[in-house]
């Protein structure tokens, strides 16, 4: 139970019979057709049960000699496998597996997985040209994350390359993911040996080499052991070609290419010397491209941590809150106990003119909730740690703990969303917010399966017919002496910096849900029942 299915024989492989309008799987509705490989075909397709794109990889055939066709059968399924042990949000996602034909195990394989419409980066370089420091950075630290999750299961990817790296239009950025584990080198501490294919194939009597030649590491190149060591390599080949616009190692002679690697630090200052990228990230590239990968940065963790210190440190940029020095607006008949400062809710975000303009349909709208939000007055009250909800006012006010930095959150509707609290390039916290059972949306922009969120902001919640069906506002709140303070609605509350140290309040409105959503801090006490 739970292995791979053994492959067919080159000569009974059966003819490829999928085209455009077939549903596969019951359910997966193939649209367009959108590339092909040497050992698969890839289509664009529509989930018929959830109504949402996917995309759909079909293996196509054996090949010439069945030594190579195994080989590509076990790593097609094997990367099923592996894709479905991951989790990080930067890791390509995978939705369902099976096989074509009348007897599902005779049938050629197939993958479905989450459907990218940002294109790889070999397009973006290739479109646009050598991306900015920040880009460079901030896309590298994502593929760290999903890297690190990756090795922490014993996995290596071993084919890091821009082609493997898709993106997901998410509002106005891109979210970066990685994909392609079809070559992906299992610990040899797995017991699931029947899940993985074998390191290379042996053809007439040669081996069939399983990497690509202008990002491996040399010691792939030299057919040596890998290891987590050998994913920081490519990944660093693949950072300098975003900040230059050109591989490195551009070589079509595996052996030129190897002797070329002993000099990886001399090669990288002279490839980034003319854009003048800061000393301290190129040494630490140059770190990530030692020939001995015992040289080489510890883990990838190592790498996104000394990417995000060696930038420059930016321009002091204007404060947002106003001057000292200048008076508050007038209020009327503000009470003594009053505040001095009432944590100030987000402001409305007006639609831009460019994401107004790429949607189809209308963009989100501000609810009439957010318009009139009531100013809250008088002190702040405390709310404490407690397992079930809490009234306040209109809301019923939820503590969640997650450790794990994921929260799944359920609004009015039935709506559901995930949070997922990650880490940007400089260390600051960004929330990835994910629709379980619609779409998400920043205010005026399209919307998207997800959306980044890199401090306060307001959210809809949408159909794929593009209904509104309720909205999140995500408040951070105001430190203050031992607490911190948000707006629930009309009163302050004030949650203890003990309990929660890195709190953020995600408001679904009148007669909703909010929840206090925290990954450090203090475990929510269990309520005494009886």
């Amino acid at each position: 139970m739970g292995t791979a299915p053994k492959a067919p024989n080159a000569s009974e492989a059966p003819p490829l019979a999928v085209k455009v309008g077939d549903v596969v799987l019951e359910r997966y509705r193939i649209v367009e057709h959108i590339a092909s490989g040497g050992h698969s075909v890839v289509f664009r397709g529509q989930d018929e049960r959830l109504w949402r794109p996917v995309c759909i990889k079909v293996f196509s055939g054996m090949g010439g000699k069945s030594g190579v066709g195994r080989t590509s059968y076990e790593h097609f399924v094997q990367e099923a496998f592996a894709l479905s042990r991951l989790t990080h949000p930067n890791t390509l996602r995978i939705y369902d597996f099976g096989h074509l034909g009348p007897k599902d195990a005779e049938g050629m394989p197939l993958q479905v997985c989450e459907y990218m419409n940002g294109g790889t980066l070999s397009n973006i370089v290739r479109e646009e040209g050598r991306q900015s420091l920040a880009e460079t950075v901030r896309i590298t630290h994502a593929m760290c994350l999903a890297l690190a999750e990756a090795h922490g299961l014993g996995i290596v990817h071993r084919d890091i390359k821009p082609q493997n790296i898709l993106f997901g239009t998410v509002g106005a950025s891109r979210l970066p993911k990685l994909a392609d584990f079809g070559i992906a080198k299992w610990s040899a501490e797995d017991d699931n040996k029947e899940q993985r294919a074998e390191d290379t194939a042996i053809v007439a009597g040669q081996k069939l080499a399983m990497y690509s030649p202008s990002w491996a590491a040399p010691e792939q190149l030299a057919g040596q052991p890998v290891s987590p060591a050998t994913d920081i390599y490519s990944l660093a080949c693949v950072a300098v070609y975003m900040l230059s616009g050109k591989a490195i190692f551009a070589d079509e002679d595996v052996y030129a290419g190897y002797r070329k690697r002993r000099h990886g630090g001399e090669l990288v200052g002279a490839a980034l010397a003319p854009f003048d990228v800061p000393a301290p990230v190129v040494d630490v590239l140059a770190k990530a491209l030692a020939f001995d990968p015992k040289s080489r940065l510890p883990g990838v963790e190592e790498l996104a941590r000394q990417l995000a210190a060696a930038i420059e440190p930016a321009e002091p940029r204007p404060a947002t809150e106003p001057a000292p020095a200048a008076p508050a607006p007038p209020a009327a008949a503000a009470p003594p106990t009053a505040p001095a400062a009432a944590p100030p809710a987000p402001a409305p975000v007006p639609p831009s003119a460019p994401a107004a303009a790429a949607s189809r349909g209308s963009p989100p709208t501000v609810p009439p909730w957010m318009l009139t939000a009531p100013v809250p007055q008088g002190p702040p009250r405390h709310v404490p740690l407690a397992e079930l909800p809490q009234l306040i006012g209109d809301r019923r006010v939820h503590y969640l703990h997650a450790p794990n930095h994921v929260a799944d959150l359920i609004g009015s509707h039935n709506t559901k969303v995930r949070a997922t609290f990650m880490s940007g390039p400089t260390g600051a916290r960004v929330l990835h917010l994910k629709g379980l059972t619609c779409f998400v949306a920043l205010l005026g922009g399209r919307p998207s399966p997800a959306v980044m969120i890199e401090q306060a902001g307001d959210v809809a919640l949408v159909t794929p017919r593009a209904q509104e069906i309720g909205h999140i506002r995500v408040i951070t709140g105001t430190a203050g002496v031992g607490q911190t303070v948000f707006p629930v609605g009309a009163e302050l509350v004030a949650v203890a910096s003990d309990d929660c140290i890195d709190a953020i309040l995600f408001d679904f409105g009148p007669g909703s849900e909010a929840y206090f959503v925290y990954t450090r801090g203090r475990p929510i006490p269990k309520s005494r029942r009886g």
